[in-house]
């Protein structure tokens, strides 16, 4: 049966890892789920928002929003923040044939002096604090839709030495996998980089603006980094966890195998098979470096 937090179609995921660490996840049925600030990517997850970016800034970015608005209405409301509706719609009501041109240049010399409370350098500080305490509670496992990524193999599985672990989407098990989400590779600056972007989060209603800077940010990474074609679960420190990482188990049965690397030490088999033979579904195969220039998989006896 299909399990109700479902969110893709996919049957299986990959986890690529060093030799040691494949020991431990083995050897506890669990797996290493971060923070963000132990990211090898500075600019994956932005440690901070709005950086460089003050009040008057996002000001003038929110005065000129609002006049391209108000020169060019859109015809749904809707969908914007209940307080910029609320003045988008008395404006209308007001001027149903148009903003007049006085008015408007009114609006112009907001943008040169916008007017900012003196409670807005303290809300800004406080949103960038509140962020860096989530991201410190948050919560990430990493994985990748493919075994065969000769890069990946390179970076996180220690140079082709390492490991790379199969987890099946159990859907009766209601596996964490099934909540996995596809990274979006774009070069496009996150809207909490830039002033303008702010604005456009404060036009959002508030819990479309929440989403955004709780979840689509966190699945957000530049195009130099599409080749991990990665995939992300995303969760909370659980209560009295401490530092910035959690080790989590997951279920024998998830496993489904485990893919020693095309340079693994022959040395190391019998124990990594001894691990393996833990897990009930789990069968082992073996990497190497295909004639065609990719990895190729085969099984093991």
């Amino acid at each position: 049966m299909r399990s109700p937090n479902r969110m893709h179609e996919r049957s299986t995921f990959y986890k690529y890892m060093s030799l040691n660490t494949a020991k431990i996840v083995l050897d506890s049925c669990s797996l290493r789920w971060s923070s963000p600030v132990l990211f090898n990517d500075p600019f994956d997850v932005p440690r901070e928002v709005m950086p460089g970016i003050n009040e008057i800034n996002i000001g003038k970015a929110l005065a000129r929003k609002l006049i391209a608005e108000l020169i060019t209405p859109r015809e749904d409301i809707q969908n914007l923040n209940p307080r910029i509706r609320t003045m988008l719609s008395d404006f209308q009501k007001s001027f149903p044939l148009g903003i007049p041109a006085g008015l408007i240049e009114r609006f112009q010399e907001m943008v040169n002096i916008p007017p900012v409370g003196i409670g807005a350098p303290a809300a800004i500080q406080e949103m960038k604090d509140v962020w860096r305490g989530m991201l410190n509670n948050r919560r990430i496992l990493c994985l990748s839709e493919s075994p065969i990524i000769t890069p990946m193999w390179n970076h996180y599985a220690d140079k082709y030495k390492g490991i790379v672990i199969e987890f099946d989407c159990v859907d009766f098990l209601d596996s964490a996998w099934l909540i996995a989400k596809p990274m979006k590779y774009t070069d496009e600056m996150p809207l909490t980089h830039t002033a303008e972007g702010m604005a456009e989060l404060l036009f959002m209603p508030d819990n479309k603006s929440i989403e955004y800077i709780n979840n689509e940010i966190i699945f957000i990474k530049t195009e130099e980094w599409a080749y991990e074609r990665e995939w992300r679960i995303s969760t909370y420190a659980r209560p009295n966890s401490t530092g910035q990482y959690s080790d989590l188990k997951f279920h024998p049965f998830e496993l489904k195998s485990v893919i020693l690397g095309p340079l693994f030490d022959a040395s190391e088999f019998d124990e990594v098979a001894s691990l393996v033979k833990m897990y009930p579904r789990a069968k082992l195969f073996k990497s190497s470096f295909g004639n065609d220039r990719k990895i190729s998989i085969v099984p093991l006896p």
